[in-house]
């Protein structure tokens, strides 16, 4: 007897895009970049597992090491995100590594009533720095 399967795809229904990057501080921290680029204003289930899905893999992959502090760009998303949002990593959360959130200035004060304020920049270069003066603030 043959046991009937159906064919799925793993593909999102997105137009969400994103670019990664890595910096490493001076005792070798690694910090993960990654941008999200959203051109329309309507969020659908697939953007939301799209930002889920590509801030978790990043948090994990081996660079050799897995990163230990993430920055999670979204200046490029004209939708307006919230908490319930799934774009900061568990892995991350759970082992309190530093994670940045770098917003459009115009939209700071509505991010900062769902994200944690600490966690919020509206400048790439000034994330970087709070996170490396963070982690290599231990030795030094």
């Amino acid at each position: 007897m043959s046991y009937r399967q159906q064919s799925v795809t793993l593909d999102l229904d997105t137009d969400v895009t994103h670019q990664c990057s890595l910096h490493h501080t001076r005792d070798e921290h690694i910090i993960g970049i990654i941008e999200f680029t959203k051109s329309s204003y309507a969020l659908k289930w697939g953007d939301l597992e799209y930002f889920r899905r590509r801030t978790e893999e990043f948090s994990v992959m081996p660079f050799p090491d897995c990163i230990n502090a993430m920055i999670i760009d979204i200046r490029q998303v004209n939708a307006f995100l919230d908490n319930d949002v799934p774009i900061l990593p568990w892995r991350l959360l759970e082992e309190e590594c530093p994670v940045r959130l770098v917003v459009p200035q115009e939209r700071l004060e509505h991010y900062i009533g769902f994200f944690e304020p600490t966690w919020l920049t509206t400048d790439l270069d000034n994330a970087i720095f709070e996170l490396r003066e963070f982690m290599d603030m231990f030795v030094h």
